[in-house]
């Protein structure tokens, strides 16, 4: 656990009342000022599909890293080069193009985010983004200031990246959302329950179909919302090494056969081992023992099926 932290706890949030000066809103555009005008003249037509994987292409894709170890006016993130160099290797394992960032301004990060979404990624398999910095309720830190997350997919969307619509856009996120800790809660069982894998799926058809622009999303969250988050000074965050753990087990199983590992799968295994196996442990009473829940949300229309393929 990093004591350093922990000076989040017992101070009143100043934000509500005091304009925040480290926050990208006051010079970034809102998302709906960038939307494309609309064609109210063109004619969209909505349509079932029976495709239910995505496609398996011929590259893995881009991976972008984001590593925060110092950000202005707040703690040095001690132990997150363990996370950023454990995150780069299992990426480089699955056959990703790695792009790794230390330290970038917003101004910075933002430009990355849009140069990288004017590429062409139509053979790629999907999009990867991992930031590991300090963060509060809805927001994330560059170097110089906090930013609303949104801002991290916003030119990933359909309507801005052609070349990634239909294709999962996965984004994982190291960061404190809040001040409050998770309690242990004990239980007991007698069973386990088993879940048969998905059937095989249709090929796709070769029609036109129209999806939101915020479709094929999934957001990889360390914490719960309005909840801390822990980093070990030496061995990393619970979060991201979990994470590597999962997937560098499975790069060595099911995601090196053809048929790949379902992504879902993976994710709900990273839930359960940072929840089941990981505690705080301090001499602080109020901060011991306390636990971690990460969570995802998603607009996965589709299973999609992580594979170790060669860097190309």
């Amino acid at each position: 656990m990093d004591d350093t932290d922990f000076s989040l706890f017992g101070k009143k949030d100043k934000s509500k009342s005091k304009k925040d000066k480290a926050d990208a809103t006051q010079y970034a555009k809102s998302p709906s000022s960038e939307l494309p005008p609309t064609d109210f003249n063109r004619v969209i037509t909505s349509r079932p599909t029976t495709d239910d994987t995505y496609e398996n292409c011929k590259r893995t894709g881009v991976a972008l890293i984001f590593n925060h170890k110092e950000v202005k006016g707040q703690k040095t993130r001690m132990g997150t080069e363990r996370d950023r160099d454990a995150m780069q290797s299992t990426l480089q394992n699955y056959g990703f193009s790695v792009r790794t960032y230390n330290e970038l301004t917003f101004a910075d990060l933002y430009e990355v985010l849009k140069q990288v979404a004017a590429e062409d990624h139509s053979q790629n398999d999907c999009l990867v983004l991992v930031v590991m910095s300090h963060g509060t309720e809805g927001k994330v830190y560059a170097k110089d200031m906090a930013y609303p997350v949104e801002r991290l997919w916003i030119p990933f969307l359909g309507d801005k990246c052609k070349t990634l619509v239909n294709k999962p856009k996965l984004f994982f996120i190291q960061a404190c959302r809040g001040a409050n800790l998770e309690k242990a809660v004990e239980f007991e069982t007698f069973s386990v329950m088993t879940r048969a894998m998905p059937a095989a799926a249709q090929p796709p058809q070769p029609v036109t179909y129209a999806i939101p622009s915020t479709a094929d999303m999934l957001v990889f969250y360390s914490t719960f919302e309005t909840y801390f988050s822990f980093r070990n000074v030496e061995d990393g965050s619970w979060f991201i090494q979990s994470l590597c753990m999962v997937f560098n087990a499975a790069a060595k199983g099911e995601a090196a056969e053809p048929s790949g590992t379902e992504l879902l799968r993976l994710l709900t295994a990273v839930n359960r081992k940072v929840a089941y196996e990981y505690q705080s442990n301090t001499k602080n009473e109020a901060l011991n023992q306390m636990k971690e829940m990460p969570n995802f949300m998603s607009t996965l229309t589709k299973t999609f099926y992580l594979r170790v393929k060669r860097e190309s």
